[in-house]
């Protein structure tokens, strides 16, 4: 691949990474209410995917990336109907809370290499967050 096709070609693997995001909150939804909580952690992890093509990661690494943080949203909203006070939170918090540490939230039925692949997604998403929003 010549570099001018490669730079031509990331804007539309990020274009439909981002479009795919769209149908996250629906996917993780228990309930109608769980909806806009979804919709705020996809526009806090869109500026993440985006960021993520910046660092001229292949393809194959970011999408990755992307199915590691449609887990982690999921597992946010799992906890917060396990957790309904969780429910008075925003987005922002909740997903900070989540990836705090560095880890992602423990997975019950992901493997030992699922779950590793999981928290390395998480800290890279600690960072960003850490570095953007200055938490």
């Amino acid at each position: 691949m010549s570099p001018s096709s490669k730079t031509t070609a990331k804007p539309k693997t990020q274009d439909l990474l981002l479009s795919l995001m769209d149908a996250w909150p629906k996917s993780w939804a228990g309930t109608a209410d769980d909806i806009p909580i979804g919709e705020g952690l996809v526009a806090l992890l869109k500026p993440f995917i985006i960021q993520l093509h910046t660092l001229d990661l292949s393809d194959r690494t970011i999408r990755r990336h992307l199915d590691n943080l449609w887990v982690i949203g999921g597992e946010i909203i799992r906890e917060v109907n396990y957790q309904p006070k969780l429910c008075n939170k925003s987005p922002q918090n909740l997903l900070c809370d989540a990836v705090s540490d560095g880890d992602a939230p423990y997975v019950h039925d992901a493997s030992e290499s699922e779950q590793r692949s999981l928290d390395t997604t998480a800290r890279k998403l600690h960072n960003y967050l850490v570095s953007t929003y200055l938490f």
